[in-house]
């Protein structure tokens, strides 16, 4: 079984550069959504590419706009965009077998925009697992008391109408005044209801020492929408500060998508 990559054709002319590892007679696809300015390479989806095809699960993972180094890049990151490259994904995997089940399993901000694209598009999954989720995403680049590096951040939006950003020493997406609006109206805790396109059933897995994502901001969303949150002591934003724990969040994730 091989690991290769492919592009998926959106409706508005835009790519997605993509990933995809799919066993013969999968029991279900998952879709992989990154963080922000990480990609389809990512140690996260590298390690469910390992672990879920040997589990009779198939991944498609992709580059969000103005990510990674191909296809994807080209377009510039905006919430609808993102959202309907998830879109997109999904309704390659249904192309591939219109039975198959779909699974999701989103980190950091691909979590923030796989939770807006669960509340507000039709979808066929119906179980998704958000790791380190960025529910406080708008708050990131309007904070309360921002940093005197932010508020030159906001300065140069102001003036030049974008900066570029990154984490974790990835490649910087571009940040267009057109995407602080996005999220200025798309509040996770305001716009989260995916009941509404039938029930659900969702895992949260989240560092206690993750300095990026408040860990109070996760417990608080996992309370208010009766989610299942597992917090790993001494463990950051990238949940890999010991060698175990990568294993332990996948581990959460199937025991999610294999329930009856």
């Amino acid at each position: 079984m091989e690991t290769d990559t492919f592009i998926i054709n959106k409706k508005d002319s835009g790519r997605i550069s993509c990933v995809r590892k799919i066993p013969d007679h999968a029991k279900g696809i998952v879709i992989a959504v990154h963080g922000f300015s990480s990609s389809k390479e990512s140690p996260a989806v590298k390690q469910l590419l390992k672990r879920m095809p040997p589990a009779g699960y198939g991944v498609i993972g992709i580059d969000l706009p103005g990510h990674g180094t191909a296809e994807s890049a080209e377009e510039l990151l905006r919430i609808p965009g993102a959202i309907e490259s998830v879109e997109a994904a999904e309704k390659y995997a249904l192309s591939l077998d219109p039975n198959v089940r779909i699974f999701y399993f989103a980190s950091s901000f691909g979590a923030y925009l796989t939770g807006l694209y669960l509340s507000t598009k039709e979808h066929a999954g119906r179980r998704a697992f958000f790791r380190s989720a960025a529910v406080n995403m708008p708050k990131l680049l309007f904070r309360e008391n921002p940093t005197e590096k932010e508020k030159e951040r906001l300065k140069e939006l102001e003036e030049k109408g974008w900066f570029d950003a990154a984490m974790d020493h990835h490649k910087p997406v571009r940040i267009t005044r057109a995407f602080a609006e996005d999220l200025k109206e798309n509040d996770l805790f305001e716009r989260f209801m995916p009941e509404r396109y039938g029930q659900h059933e969702f895992g949260m897995a989240h560092g206690c020492d993750d300095v990026v994502i408040d860990p109070e901001e996760a417990k608080r969303f996992a309370e208010q929408f009766h989610i299942p949150i597992t917090m790993f002591p001494g463990e950051g934003h990238s949940l890999s500060d010991h060698p175990e724990t990568p294993d332990q969040v996948v581990d959460l994730a199937l025991e999610l998508f294999e329930k009856a």
